[in-house]
This record gives C-alpha cells, structure tokens and sequence, in this order.
C-alpha cells in the first residue's frame, strides 16, 4: 500500500487544492455568521492536509521498503481496484442527479449504492448509515449554517 498510499495522497491533495482555490473565492463570513466560503474553506483544508499526510507517510514507507531489497510491495487487488471504480462511478453519476433528485436524496442514494453495492453491508446498515448522514448534513449545512443546496422535488 505504500504507492498506493503515495500516489493516492497526491491525488488527492491537488484535488483539494483545487477546492481549496475555488472556496477562497466566496466570501467567507459576514460580521455575525459563516458565509457560503466558511465549509469548503475548512472542509478543503483538512483534507488536504490529510492528504498530504496520507501522501508523506507512503512516500517514508516506499523509502524504506526501498532500503530493505528483500520486501516486494504488494500487487494489486482486483476487487480493490473494483471497489474504487464502482465508487468513482457511483460519485459521477450522484453529480449529474443533484440538480434533478435534490441535494439530499442524490447524497442518500449514493450512500446506499456505496455501503450496499461497493461495501456489501447489510441492508440495515446501508439504511441507517445513510439516512444519519444525510441528516447530520442537512441540519448542519442548510439548518445551521444556512447553505443553500439544490432541492429536489420533495422540497429538500
């Protein structure tokens, strides 16, 4: 895992360094409350910090088992390479459904294709799972921090 870990982190870290850019353009707050920049700010952020850990940690490890000749680097799995083309699939298709289905409903359904299709969870976990995170995230972004997100037919 250590290229993978590497490669994976860089990535990544340019992906939310594009987000990054892009979220310093809104305006980030007002005098008494979070401005639509405040969570792609933060969000962004932390994820390219995790991914630059995530990318330095695999770069020490790739160094080391550079070091030690007598360890090869495991191949590549198959069904983890899967894994990760049905996610990217499943994440394109929930951005084209976000402007018809809603912010809400894109995100639940992609959850539930995610834990039952790609993970192979039980279908009450895939439920509950789903349905908790799509509340956290409509109460925090469009109840608290007042985020406006496309809404769907169902009104959210």
């Amino acid at each position: 895992m250590t290229r993978a870990d590497f490669y994976g982190g860089v990535i990544l870290a340019v992906f939310f360094g594009a987000a990054l850019w892009e979220g310093l353009t809104f305006q980030y707050g007002t005098e008494f409350a979070p401005g639509p920049g405040f969570a792609p700010v933060w969000l962004s952020t932390l994820g390219l910090c995790v991914s630059l850990a995530i990318a330095a940690h695999g770069l020490l490890l790739m160094r080391r088992t550079e070091r030690s000749a007598e360890t090869e680097p495991p191949a590549l799995e198959p069904r983890g390479v899967a894994r990760v083309v049905f996610t990217l699939i499943g994440l394109t298709a929930m951005i084209f459904v976000v402007p018809s289905l809603g912010l809400a409903l894109a995100i639940a359904g992609f959850l539930l294709y995610l834990t039952l299709v790609v993970q192979r969870h039980s279908l009450l976990v895939a439920i509950c799972a789903s349905a908790g995170t799509v509340v956290f995230v409509y109460l925090v972004f469009v109840r608290f921090l007042d985020v406006p997100v496309p809404t769907g037919p169902l009104g959210f």
